[in-house]
This record gives C-alpha cells, sequence and structure tokens, in this order.
C-alpha cells in the first residue's frame, strides 16, 4: 500500500480585528495499491477523527465510499494505518458522517435514512387533505 499524505489550510485573509473569519487546517491522505482507484481520506487537525471521503478514478473523477467497499481490503489497509496513527476513522454517506465500523455505520445510516422516510410520511398524512382515501 502506498500513503501520500499533504497538509492543507483554508482560511479567510486576516480581519481589521487580527483574526481570521474562518480556519481549516487538515490532511489529506490518498492511499493506493497499484489498482485504478484512489482512497481519498480526510483529518482536521482538531478533530481526532479521519473521514473517508471517496475513491478516486484515473481520470479524476470521484465515487463515494460505500457501506461494502469497508470490506475493500485497501480500505482495511487504509483504517489500520490510520488507526495506528491515533485516528478514529468514520466514513461520509449519503445520510451524513457515520461509524466506519461496518454494523455501526451501516445501522445509523439506516437509522438516518429512515427517519428522513419516516419524516417525509408524517408530513403526508398530517397534511390537511389528509392521506389519500379509496376511489370511487
Amino acid at each position: 500500500m502506498n500513503v501520500e499524505a499533504s497538509h492543507h489550510v483554508d482560511c479567510s485573509d486576516i480581519g481589521p480585528d487580527g483574526y481570521y473569519d474562518y480556519y481549516y487546517a487538515y490532511t489529506l491522505w490518498r492511499f493506493s495499491d497499484g489498482g485504478p482507484r484512489v482512497l481519498i481520506v480526510r483529518g482536521y487537525d482538531d478533530d481526532t477523527a479521519a473521514t473517508v471521503q471517496a475513491w478516486e478514478g484515473a481520470d479524476g473523477t470521484r465515487h463515494p465510499v460505500g457501506a461494502l467497499d469497508l470490506f475493500h481490503p485497501l480500505v482495511r489497509q487504509a483504517m489500520e494505518y490510520l488507526r495506528g496513527e491515533g485516528r478514529s476513522v468514520q466514513r461520509l454517506s449519503p445520510y451524513g458522517i457515520v461509524s466506519a465500523t461496518p454494523v455501526q455505520g451501516w445501522a445509523k445510516a439506516f437509522m438516518l435514512g429512515l427517519g428522513y422516510w419516516l419524516g417525509l410520511l408524517a408530513m403526508i398524512f398530517k397534511s390537511p387533505s389528509g392521506p389519500p382515501g379509496p376511489r370511487r
């Protein structure tokens, strides 16, 4: 496994008060194994968590890291490497940031998705016209 780490700072200009409006310092890791994709992980300096963000193809396109990808050998090696660096590992899912431990991550993503759909159903059934009735 090949690991490339680069440090980045994203910040505003210093204001008249001598402070930044925003300041984010983070490390980007790029993990590769000679295959066609690279795993992108980001970790902020003021947080111990590292977030598995995306797969990057040779053409530069990025795709999300799915729950099943947590079993991919490169992802497993990257998680082991990051934990060795003292980082906890999480994954960016369509529903937000979830644990990179497969069962915990799936459970949280399921609950977040279920909450979304239940909220949507509640809005439909609370509408003034009520739920759709039988057609005549």
